[in-house]
């Protein structure tokens, strides 16, 4: 991991960065970034590294998610990363659908699928 440069971001650079409203993605250090897309969506990124390969997870979108409370999150990414972790493997697991039973993958598709549909076609 990256050497931490420390907390160089503030809430006012920030809050200018959403009002102009043009893409930017800039580091407060240790892993820890603002982006704000062409579309204007302002989140938080964390860049990391596992098993040589560079990865990142986004831990929230600002202003739900506060600079302080950003770093905070940050900073307990990094524990993980030092202690042999890959934090971006809690959230594509949970995203995945190999885990379902088949039970639960009628369910959803009946939910999302089938109430859609209308009466004669279902």
């Amino acid at each position: 991991m990256a050497k931490r440069e420390g907390n160089v971001l503030t809430d006012a650079q920030l809050r200018a960065w959403v009002r102009a409203d043009e893409p930017v993605a800039k580091s407060d250090g240790g892993g820890l970034t603002f982006t704000l897309s062409a579309g204007g969506t302002a989140a938080w990124v964390f860049r990391f590294r596992h098993g040589g390969r560079r990865q990142e997870l986004t831990l929230g979108r600002y202003p739900d998610l506060s600079l302080s409370a950003a770093r905070t999150a940050a900073a307990k990414r990094r524990v993980a990363v030092s202690d042999g972790a890959n934090p971006a493997d809690d959230v594509r697991k949970a995203k995945a659908r190999r885990d379902w039973s088949v039970r639960q993958l009628v369910a959803d598709y009946r939910e999302k699928v089938l109430s859609t549909l209308e009466p004669l076609t279902k």
